[in-house]
């Protein structure tokens, strides 16, 4: 604060040029103060804010969400049966079929085969109950007589079928086969190993003899052959004296050796002595080719007659050489068989074969008395059981075998579209499904919420199911929610399935839909701006305008809201329709 001058006792004076600039300010100062003050309370609060009414209406808090429209049930629809051949094929893709309806039908003979065995067995058990209550007939009484009288003849002759002497030669033949069997087992005797010996030092000396008698007579033909020949040159040699003695006598008319002159009959006998030499040649010929023919055949008689030999004393060796090695394999396995085969008469004779026929033929006779004695006594309670029973497990298997019958007919099991058929008549149906069925009267629309909003989402809310490709909004239902979350980029969030009501739109399944879930609504509420609410101490207040005209204000008011839906929120109390408020 500025200290202002203090006035001189005694006399008034002059105020300084300080004091008047001071007081100016001073003055100015407190002008200022003054209009601000003055101002202040004359201006509009109102000036700076934005007003707006509370107004009534619907809130709707939604959470949106897109995804696909799929039919309200898709199933791919198979036979029971691994296999079966398609005999028919009732529908075709886009046939609405009713729940029931047969769809494809298989090759069904085995099956009605095997159903109509089924039911003939329920009858027969059926007759045998009704025969058991009402009992046998004559018929069956003197039929199971007759089977007991043939089972105690079967054994009758079953024990009679075996005489003492049959088992005593039976035991014979035994023992000759155990006999021969330790025959070869012990090898060759001392008597048999001599003879043998004794056939092959024969045989030897039979060879050696053969050997020297061949040989001298091979040798006796060789020399036979030797003389003919030089009877052979002899004879040639005369031949050719008397050719030319001849030749002189014709061409000379003289003796060859004197050189006188010969007469006819002299010249005649060198022609005679000429013939005579001919005929000795020819005859020494003939010889030679006889010598050579009988040279020749003891030569051939000597190898067959050694070949001869020698095979009869490789046999008595082999003969020797059998017996010093033992009985043969194959000798000792026939004599065993032989054996086994003489011991299985033997048992079967007198043995446990010959007591199970007789036991089996006394079982047969036994049966045949109960028989006799079931069809002649009453029926107990427990033969009544075991028919009852059997009527119903013949019942059991007809309805099984009716059932094997129904599953060869593919049936729809609601009513639905066919969406695709995967076979033809004459084909053969395997693991794939033959015929996929959708349920197109309503829609599903599996939408993916994020896990901020899933809280708000219940089943039972009411959608609203925009189509993109209809460019139509149809109503619809939550029908459920995953319990589990679906993870994708690190986002949770939870699968929402919303039923739609097609209500004759033309949806397609694979259709694009965005869905808004009303996941709670306000009908006909009070709302305001959600702006114009502030917390002020842990309460809810809003700016409002009351007076009116100059002396309009802003009160401060606390309310109590309640949903809030987008940018709004509802004023469940404190204000009124129509009041304005201000939004800063």
């Amino acid at each position: 604060m500025t200290t202002l001058p203090q006035s001189r006792p005694g006399g008034l004076r002059r105020p300084t040029f300080a004091a008047i600039i001071a007081l100016v300010l001073l003055l100015a100062v407190a002008g200022t103060f003054a209009f601000r003050n003055f101002s202040g309370a004359r201006a509009n609060p109102l000036a700076d804010a934005t007003l707006v009414p509370v107004s009534r209406g619907d809130l709707v808090l939604g959470v949106s969400a897109t995804g696909r429209v799929e039919p309200r049930v898709q199933a791919e629809l198979s036979f029971p049966a691994a296999s079966g051949r398609v005999a028919e094929v009732l529908v075709v893709e886009g046939d609405a079929v009713r729940a029931g309806d047969a769809l494809i039908v298989l090759d069904s003979r085995q099956q009605a085969a095997a159903r109509d065995a089924a039911a003939a067995n329920l009858a027969v058990a059926q007759a045998d109950l009704q025969a058991l209550r009402e009992g046998a007939t004559p018929e069956q009484i003197a039929e199971a007589q007759a089977q007991v009288r043939a089972a105690q003849g079967a054994l009758t002759q079953t024990r009679g079928s075996v005489t003492d002497a049959d088992i005593a030669a039976a035991r014979a033949a035994v023992e000759e086969a155990r006999a021969r069997l330790a025959e070869l087992e012990a090898g060759a005797k001392s008597d048999a190993r001599a003879r043998a010996e004794t056939a092959l030092a024969e045989a030897r000396a039979e060879l050696e003899r053969q050997r020297a008698a061949l040989a001298s007579a091979k040798e006796q033909a060789r020399l036979n052959v030797e003389a003919a020949a030089n009877t052979v040159r002899n004879a040639q040699s005369a031949y050719s004296a008397a050719y030319w003695d001849l030749e002189h006598v014709r061409r000379n008319g003289t003796d060859p050796r004197t050189g006188r002159s010969l007469n006819d009959f002299q010249k005649q006998d060198f022609q005679v002595a000429f013939d005579q030499a001919a005929r000795n040649l020819a005859d020494a010929e003939a010889a030679l080719q006889q010598a050579r023919i009988a040279y020749e055949t003891a030569v051939q008689n000597e190898i067959s007659g050694l070949q001869t030999a020698e095979a009869r004393v490789r046999a008595a060796q082999t003969d020797l050489d059998t017996l010093l090695a033992g009985a043969d394999a194959d000798d000792l396995a026939a004599a065993r068989a032989q054996l086994a085969r003489a011991q299985a008469e033997l048992a079967r004779l007198t043995g446990a074969q010959r007591a199970g026929a007789l036991a089996a033929q006394q079982a047969n006779l036994e049966a045949a008395r109960a028989r006799l004695e079931q069809l002649t006594a009453d029926p107990t309670a427990s033969d009544l059981a075991r028919a009852e029973a059997r009527v119903a497990q013949a019942q059991a298997q007809l309805a099984q075998a009716q059932a094997a019958l129904d599953d060869l007919t593919l049936r729809a099991p609601f009513d639905g579209v066919v969406a695709s058929v995967n076979v033809a008549p004459g084909e053969s149906v395997g693991a794939a499904a033959p015929v996929v069925l959708i349920d197109i009267s309503r829609f599903l629309v599996k939408v993916t919420v994020d896990e901020v909003d899933i809280a708000r989402v219940r089943p039972g809310q009411p959608v609203e199911v925009l189509v993109d490709a209809l460019g139509q909004t149809l109503p619809g239902t939550v029908l459920r929610l995953e319990p589990l979350p679906t993870s994708a980029s690190g986002v949770t969030a939870y699968q929402v399935t919303v039923e739609i009501d097609p209500a004759g739109a033309l949806l397609k399944p694979g259709m694009t839909a965005s869905a808004t879930i009303v996941a709670d609504r306000r009908d006909n509420a009070l709302s305001v701006p959600l702006a114009a609410v502030r917390t002020v101490d842990g309460r809810s207040v809003v700016s409002v305008v009351v007076g009116e005209g100059n002396e309009r204000r802003v009160e401060e008011r606390v309310v109590e809201t309640g949903l809030r839906a987008g940018d709004r929120i509802e004023i469940r109390s404190g204000l009124a329709e129509g009041e304005q408020i201000v939004i800063r």
